[in-house]
């Protein structure tokens, strides 16, 4: 029997209005986000400058250090703090969020320290799979680039766009099976993949709608330096900024689906 899809979404979206509770852990990603973006925005400035400068200076040039190049080069330096933000903490925030619709779904309390200790408990697996997730959205940028370098850079960001969203119908899983099912990590990311391979098209198409909610803000930034040039320099925070608020929800929204996939795919064993 094939998955419904359109169910989930609307349990997804139900779930987030009425247990906005869902969203908290994600909120925290965005303000750590927010933060990160203030900070680069306010390195060109002094106290800042003494630390932020030395560092531009030598990986990006002298150009980067001083306004309007310090503008041109925070979306980039934003995603590198995004990344590491992600790592740290992002992937275990996730697993809170995926504990907070399994109780939900199970009728069990919402109880913020037990919520809290058992994602602790899976740290060090939310931990290096989020390390996995990052090198591997890496790797498959650098082979896009190099396969389609000679493409125009819109049509390239949308070949990494869907690509990226292909990846993550095989890694999606992994931190709901690791909360959900208590796998431990190579267990957990061997699961996502066999059920990426047997359920891609349910699992493609469930995620691939949050994801396109997404889309325009990948676009513009694409497109950041020539809107630069053609408004103001500024316009590179507002689509960093824009990009924080949409991700937010993205994000949520995306582990709610698979978290409420693996536990229909349970309840549906359960039943057999």
């Amino acid at each position: 029997m094939s998955y419904n899809i359109r169910k989930n979404w609307i349990e997804s979206f139900g779930l987030l209005v009425s247990k906005p509770i869902v969203l908290l852990p994600f909120l925290i990603i965005a303000f750590l986000d927010g933060l990160a973006l203030e900070l680069i925005y306010f390195s060109s400035r002094e106290p800042l400058a003494r630390i932020a400068g030395p560092v531009i200076r030598k990986f990006f040039g002298e150009a980067f250090v001083h306004y309007p190049g310090n503008l041109v080069i925070l979306p980039k330096l934003l995603y590198y703090a995004q990344i590491l933000i992600y790592i740290f903490i992002g992937a275990f925030l996730a697993g809170i969020t995926v504990n907070i619709v399994k109780n939900i779904r199970t009728a069990l309390p919402l109880k913020l320290e037990a919520l809290i200790n058992n994602a602790l408990k899976r740290y060090l697996p939310l931990f290096i799979f989020a390390v996995i997730a990052v090198v591997s959205m890496f790797l498959l940028k650098r082979v896009n680039v190099y396969f389609f370098y000679k493409l125009p850079a819109f049509i390239l960001a949308l070949i990494l766009f869907f690509s990226n969203i292909v990846l993550q119908a095989f890694l999606v899983l992994t931190i709901p099976i690791i909360v959900i099912k208590k796998k431990g990590l190579f267990k957990a990311l061997g699961e996502s993949v066999i059920l990426g391979l047997r359920n891609f098209l349910s699992i493609f198409t469930l995620i691939s709608l949050p994801f396109l909610v997404y889309l325009p803000v990948t676009l513009l930034k694409t497109g950041a330096p020539k809107l630069m040039e053609k408004t103001f320099p500024e316009i590179s925070l507002l689509i960093s900024s824009l990009g924080i608020i949409l991700s937010v929800v993205m994000e949520c929204f995306i582990i709610i689906c698979v978290s409420q996939f693996i536990l229909d795919k349970e309840k549906a064993a359960i039943k057999q």
